[in-house]
């Protein structure tokens, strides 16, 4: 497996974002996915989803494991317009880098969830994936109290930086639900039905959202299986998401 390490992606505010890319053994231009860690928009590496990105790259695809701003010292919209920059700098350089621009697609759980989510739904062409995978995203952060288990509320209002009584507004700008596009890319949406953490509804009322302005959109509840997934079905996750960017980019 060939590496490139610390690829300066974005400079937001001077701050550098930078990428790691995990390639197959075999030639190239490869397509690629974006790997997405979670953490509740609050913590997390891209040195904690090299794993991730290594793994895809021994299924044939390239994962780039990448960085984005944290909250609560940058919320929302900031890690939205970080993985978009990272889409559009994968595509922008992707001959340099070896990859093909038009497959590129995205992968991410939890937060990374819904950021990848989000990488579907990109109004600028450059800056949309492919295609993407939701992995036990929020999608709809709105009524948190009703919507969402306690453990949650803490950093969803850190991520969105504002409280939700008199900001509805901006909690529906930062769900994906709520910014659904006909244009949107393929999703596949993989949730856990014993998730505790996220309602599995988020995952299931987003792809029917998706079906209902015609785009495509796939669901795949895995049944007792949690917020965090045991080893079988993690493997199972993998080998579905590259089928499916092989159903979309053949």
């Amino acid at each position: 497996m060939t590496t490139v390490t610390d690829q300066v992606f974005a400079s937001p505010d001077g701050i550098e974002l930078r990428l790691d890319i995990f390639y197959p053994n075999t030639p190239g231009p490869h397509p690629a996915v974006l790997c997405i860690h979670g953490g509740g928009w609050i913590s997390g590496s891209k040195e904690e989803y090299a794993p991730v990105a290594q793994e895809f790259a021994r299924r044939g695809i390239a994962g780039a494991a990448c960085d984005y701003r944290l909250a609560p010292l940058y919320p929302f919209p900031a890690a939205v317009h970080d993985v978009r920059a990272a889409v559009r700098y994968l595509r922008e350089n992707a001959e340099t880098l070896g990859l093909d621009p038009h497959c590129l697609f995205s992968f991410g759980n939890s937060a990374g969830g819904h950021l990848s989510a989000f990488l579907a739904l990109s109004p600028e062409p450059s800056e949309r994936v492919s295609g993407a995978v939701n992995v036990s995203g929020l999608t709809d952060l709105t009524n948190p109290l009703e919507q969402h288990a306690p453990i949650a509320h803490d950093f969803l209002q850190q991520f969105v930086g504002v409280p939700y009584e008199g900001n509805e507004e901006r909690w529906m700008e930062a769900s994906p639900f709520h910014n659904i596009i006909a244009e949107a890319a393929p999703v596949l949406n993989i949730h856990g039905t014993l998730d505790d953490i996220v309602n599995p509804s988020q995952s299931v009322r987003f792809h029917e959202a998706l079906k209902a302005v015609g785009a495509r959109s796939e669901l795949l509840l895995l049944e007792g299986e949690g917020h965090s997934f045991s080893p079988g079905a993690f493997e199972q996750i993998l080998d579905r998401s590259v089928a499916f960017f092989r159903e979309v980019c053949p």
